[in-house]
Formats: C-alpha cells, structure tokens, sequence
C-alpha cells in the first residue's frame, strides 16, 4: 500500500470539481430536453426522449463517480486522522430528548477536525493575495495617472 502525494490528491479534488460541473451540465441538459421551447412541433417525440435519456444517462454515470470518488477522499482524510470514522459517530447514545451524551461526545478530540490545524487553513483561505492583487491594483492604477498627468503636461 503507498499513499497518495499531496500532488495526487489535489488531481483528485480537481477531477472531483470537474465532475460537479459535467453532473451540473447532464442535468441543465437533461431538463433542456423536457422543455418545449428546446424543440420545434415538428420534432418527433422519439428525438426528444433519446436526448432525455442521453443525458439522463450521463447525470446518473457522473453522480455515481463523483460518489465513489468522494468517499475515497473521505475514507483518505479518516485515515489521515483528519477526520473523525464514522464508527465514532454510530456509538453515540441518545437521550430521551434526542440529544447525544456526553461520554460519546468525549471520543472526538479538537472539535471533532482530528489533527487539521484551522489556522494552517486559514493562512492558505485567499485572504492575503486578494489584498496584495488589490494593492497592486492600485499602484499600477496610480502609476497609470501620473504617466498621463506627465504626457498632458508635456
């Protein structure tokens, strides 16, 4: 067994967010081909219902990846102790008023986020380099000023 690198997984999350948006797409056209305004009265029935169940077809075949590939990035980050397994969260009992005890809640360390460090999380949330693009934004704007105050003067 040889875990995946850092590069791999980020691959992996990428071809996940792609699925998103070919399951998003499958289903816009899936829904396009139940509309009457996609198709003239002319169109045979038979085309429309092909185009439905084509792109029913991939919404299905797309969902079904995108889960399969999701728990494998869940079962990763329970591994990882990064996330707490399930199994901790099928031992809780719960009281008469539907609230989970407090000996069950005890098994889950750090808020329940395992050994994720939320502020290595939220050193890397974008913050930083919107505001240095902003200031950068900025300075070539006020650099772009001054060279047009310098050639409507000279």
């Amino acid at each position: 067994f040889q875990p995946f690198t850092k590069a791999e997984r980020i691959q992996q999350l990428n071809d996940i967010d792609k699925s998103i948006t070919e399951l998003l797409k499958s289903a816009g056209l899936a829904l396009k081909a139940l509309s009457a305004s996609q198709y003239t009265p002319d169109t045979p029935i038979d085309d429309r219902k092909k185009d439905f169940q084509s792109a029913s077809g991939a919404y299905l075949s797309t969902l079904q990846t995108l889960d399969v590939n999701l728990r494998r990035q869940i079962l990763g980050l329970e591994e990882a102790d990064i996330l707490p397994a399930d199994k901790g969260k099928k031992d809780k009992q719960v009281n008469e008023f539907g609230k989970t005890a407090p000996a069950a809640e005890a098994t889950i360390a750090d808020g329940g986020m395992g050994k994720l460090d939320i502020g290595w999380l939220n050193s890397r949330s974008g913050r930083v380099e919107r505001d240095m693009e902003a200031e950068l934004w900025e300075k070539a704007k006020t650099f772009l000023e001054r060279l047009e105050k310098g050639k409507s003067n000279g």
